[in-house]
C-alpha cells in the first residue's frame, strides 16, 4: 500500500469510527429521553431482565444503522484517495456525507420521539399517511402542537457538533495546515494500515449486519417483552421508518393470493368468510335506514376523563348512551383514521387501498354493495374535501350511489364558511344534512359519515357555548405537552360528541327516528394523551361502540344485550346487517352480531392491529402466546364511562392455548388474504 494513501485511509477510518460513535450515542440518547418519559417507573418492576435486553439489543439496532450509513463515505474515501489530485475534494466530500448522516440520525431520533408521544408507538406506516393528507393543514397542525424551533436547532446542533472533530481527524485541509500546525501526523506505516482497513472492514460488515448468526439483525429481534414499551423503545427511529417503508410497499401493491393458503388460514381461525342474516319477513317488508357514524378520535381514553359534571366530555350524548346500547370493551380495527375507514366501509387491512393499485378496483362486499343488492340507496357524508386519499373517485366504484363533502355543505349551509378549518366544516352540518336525507328518503337509505372536527387545531364553532371542563388529577396526569392548551382538546371533544347528541335527539323525536338504526365508533383513540401501559393498553386504543335500535325493531327482531361482549369494527356490520336484512350474505370476516341472542364464542373477540382482546384479557400483537386479565370486572354504565372492566392486570401469564395463539397470529393474514383476493376479483 502506498505510503500517502496509508496515510489518508488510517485517518478516513479513525474519523469514521468516531461517527460511528457519534450516531450511536444520538440514537441511545433519544431512547433514553423516552425511556425516562414514557415509560412508567411502576410498572417496570420486575423487568430489569427485559430492561438490560432493551439496552443491549438497541445499541445492536444503532451501531447496525449507523454503520450501513457510514458505509457510503468509507467507500468514497478508500475509491477517491486512489487518486491523489482528488484529495481536497474527497475530505470535502467525505465530511458533507458526515453531515448528512448526523442530520439523519438526529431527524429519525428526534421525530422518533413525538412519534411515540403522540401514536404511543414507533414510525410506523401511518407516518406515510401525511402524503395523502393535505400536507399544508399537517404542517400547521405541527406547528401549532410541536417546539418546532427548539427541534429545528437541536437537529443543526447535533448536525454539526461531529462536524470539527472529523475535520481534524480527516487530516490536512487548507484550514488545518494553516491554523492546526500544533497536530504532527506520525510516520505512516502501510502495513500497519493495511492491518487496520482489514480488521476495520471485517468489523464493520459484521456491525451492519447486527449479528454473528445465519440472519442480520431483524424485525422480529425487536420482540423482548412481554411489556409492550420495552418492545416499542429497542429499535430507533431510522430502522423503524425502514420497516413502515416496506409495510407501505406492501400496502398499495396487491397480488393475486394462493387459493390453498386461504383455506389454510380459514383452517387455522376456524372462521367462515361469507355469513347470511337470518330470514326475517318483517325487515324483508319494513327495511329500516341505517347509519353508520365513523367519529374522529372518539377514544375511550378521553372518555375515561369524564366526570360529570365538572369535566363534562360528553354534553347532550350523555343520555343517549345511558338509554341506548353501549360496548366498552371495543377496539378499532387501525389506529388512525384512514385504517379505520378502510377496515370499516371497505373490509381492508390495507389502509391506502383507495390510492393503491387497487384504486380502480370494484372490490365487492362492501356494506354499500351489500346494502345496494337489498334496495337501499347509498351515500357518503364527510364534512371535508372528497379528494382526500382520492375518495372522489374510489367510493363510486364500492357501491356509493352520492357522497356530499366540505363543498356540498358549504352550498347548503353557507354559515359553515366563518367556522371552516383546515381540516373542513364542523360535524353539527354533516349531521343535518344527514338528517334532511333521512327525512325526505323515498326508499331505504345507508348512510356512511365520517366526522373531522375534534381533530387539531382543536377549535370549537364561535356560536358553540362549551360545558364545564376541568384539569382534574387525572386529566394532568394524562396530558402530554404540546402546544395546544389541554382545555381546548377537551372543549373540542365535547363539541364533537354533543353534535352527536343533538342529532340523535332531534332524530328520535322525528318521523325517522322510529325506523333509522344508528351506529356510532371512533375511529381510533384521542391524540395527546399518556398511557401507562401494560395496564392501559386496552384502554388507551379502545373506542365504544353506540347502538340505537327503534323499539319496533327491538320488537321484530330477536336481540339480547350484554355489555360485557368484547368486539371491534369487525362486528358493527354484521349487527347492522342482522338489525336490517332479511336473509342477506354478507362477507363476515370473523366479525358477528353484538345483540344476538347467544353469542358465538368463535367469534367473541376483539382485534385491532396492536392487540387482541376477548371476555379473558388482552393479548399484545408481539406476544400473542400471553395473557394480561381483565384487572375487575366491567361494571354497568350510568352515565360515566370509567376505566373499570378495561384496565389490565400488570403481569402476564401463558394462555396455555396454542390453537388461540396461532388464530391471533393467522387472522391478521387472513384479513391480508381476502383483500388480495378481492382486488384480484376472486368472489368467495
Amino acid at each position: 500500500m502506498h505510503s500517502a494513501y496509508s496515510q489518508k485511509i488510517s485517518s478516513l477510518l479513525t474519523a469514521t469510527w468516531f461517527m460511528l460513535i457519534w450516531l450511536i450515542l444520538v440514537f441511545m440518547a433519544s431512547r433514553y429521553c423516552m425511556f425516562s418519559d414514557f415509560a412508567d417507573p411502576q410498572v417496570l418492576g420486575g423487568y430489569e431482565a427485559d430492561l438490560g435486553r432493551m439496552w443491549w439489543m438497541g445499541l445492536r439496532y444503532d451501531a447496525r444503522v449507523s454503520a450501513i450509513m457510514l458505509l457510503l463515505p468509507l467507500g468514497v474515501g478508500l475509491f477517491f484517495y486512489l487518486f491523489s489530485g482528488l484529495g481536497r475534494f474527497t475530505r470535502r466530500f467525505i465530511l458533507l456525507l458526515f453531515i448528512l448522516a448526523a442530520f439523519t440520525a438526529a431527524l429519525f431520533a428526534i421525530a422518533n420521539y413525538y412519534y411515540y408521544q403522540t401514536y404511543h408507538n414507533f414510525i410506523d406506516i401511518f407516518a406515510f399517511g401525511f402524503f395523502a393528507e393535505d400536507q399544508a393543514a399537517v404542517l400547521g397542525n405541527i406547528w401549532d402542537d410541536y417546539p418546532v424551533v427548539r427541534i429545528g436547532l437541536l437537529l443543526l446542533g447535533l448536525s454539526l457538533a461531529p462536524l470539527f472533530p472529523a475535520v481534524w481527524l480527516l487530516g490536512k485541509t487548507n484550514h488545518a495546515e494553516r491554523g492546526l500546525r500544533f497536530y504532527r501526523k506520525p510516520k505512516s506505516r502501510p502495513m500497519l494500515a493495511l492491518f487496520y482497513l482489514i480488521i476495520s472492514g471485517a468489523l464493520f460488515f459484521l456491525i451492519a449486519r447486527g449479528s454473528v448468526s445465519t440472519f442480520p439483525l431483524g424485525r422480529n429481534d425487536a420482540n423482548i417483552s412481554s411489556l409492550t414499551i420495552i418492545n416499542k423503545l429497542t429499535p430507533n427511529g431510522l430502522i423503524t421508518f425502514k420497516w413502515a417503508w416496506e409495510d407501505y410497499a406492501d400496502d398499495i401493491v396487491f397480488e393475486t393470493p394462493d387459493a390453498s393458503i386461504g383455506h389454510e388460514l380459514l383452517k387455522k381461525t376456524g372462521l367462515n368468510l361469507l355469513e347470511k342474516t337470518p330470514d326475517n319477513a318483517w325487515l324483508a317488508a319494513n327495511p329500516p335506514h341505517v347509519l353508520l357514524v365513523l367519529m374522529e378520535s372518539f377514544g375511550s381514553n378521553m372518555l375515561a376523563l369524564d366526570v360529570p359534571p365538572q369535566n363534562d366530555l360528553l354534553g347532550s350524548l350523555r343520555q343517549h348512551l345511558a338509554a341506548d346500547f353501549l360496548f366498552r370493551r371495543f377496539l378499532p380495527e387501525g389506529n388512525g383514521t384512514a385504517p379505520s375507514l378502510a377496515a370499516l366501509f371497505f373490509l381492508s387491512p390495507a389502509q391506502n387501498i383507495s390510492h393503491s393499485s387497487a384504486q380502480n378496483s370494484s372490490l365487492g362486499y362492501t356494506p354499500f354493495d351489500t346494502y345496494k343488492k337489498a334496495g337501499y340507496s347509498t351515500v357518503f357524508i364527510y364534512p371535508g374535501n372528497m379528494m382526500w386519499r382520492n375518495m372522489a373517485n374510489f367510493l363510486p366504484l364500492q357501491g356509493v350511489d352520492k357522497f356530499y363533502d366540505q363543498n356540498d355543505l358549504l352550498r347548503l349551509y353557507p354559515e359553515a364558511q366563518r367556522e371552516i378549518t383546515a381540516w373542513g366544516v364542523p360535524d353539527e352540518y354533516a349531521y343535518r344534512l344527514a338528517a334532511k336525507l333521512l327525512e325526505e328518503a323515498g326508499q331505504p337509505l345507508f348512510i356512511g359519515l365520517l366526522t373531522t372536527s375534534n381533530h387539531p387545531p382543536y377549535r370549537v364553532p364561535s356560536h358553540y357555548t362549551p360545558g364545564p371542563v376541568a384539569l382534574t388529577p387525572e386529566v394532568e396526569a394524562h396530558s402530554e405537552d404540546g402546544g395546544i392548551e389541554q382545555t381546548e382538546i377537551m372543549h373540542t371533544f365535547q363539541y364533537a360528541a354533543n353534535a352527536f347528541g343533538d342529532f340523535l335527539s332531534g332524530l328520535k323525536a322525528s318521523a325517522a327516528g322510529s325506523k333509522t338504526l344508528v351506529a356510532a365508533t371512533g375511529d381510533h383513540q384521542m391524540r395527546r394523551l399518556k398511557s401507562f401501559e401494560p395496564m392501559e393498553q386496552a384502554l388507551n386504543l379502545g373506542v365504544p361502540l353506540y347502538l340505537y335500535v327503534p323499539e319496533e325493531i327491538k320488537s321484530q327482531t330477536p336481540l339480547r344485550f350484554d355489555e360485557t361482549r368484547p368486539g371491534s369494527h369487525k362486528d358493527i356490520l354484521p349487527t347492522l346487517y342482522a338489525l336490517s336484512l332479511s336473509n342477506a350474505e354478507y362477507l363476515a370476516l370473523g366479525g358477528r352480531n353484538l345483540l344476538a341472542e347467544k353469542d358465538d364464542p368463535s367469534r367473541a373477540f376483539g382485534y385491532n392491529e396492536r392487540i387482541w382482546i376477548d371476555s379473558n384479557g388482552a393479548y399484545f400483537a408481539g406476544s400473542p402466546q400471553l395473557l394480561h386479565r381483565w384487572a375487575m370486572p366491567l361494571r354497568p354504565y350510568e352515565g360515566h364511562f370509567g376505566t373499570e372492566g378495561l384496565l389490565l392486570g400488570k403481569n402476564s401469564v401463558p394462555t396455555n392455548e396454542p390453537e388461540l395463539t396461532e388464530k391471533i397470529r393467522a387472522y391478521p393474514k387472513l384479513l391480508r388474504w381476502q383483500i388480495n383476493a378481492r382486488v384480484s376479483g376472486q368472489r368467495f
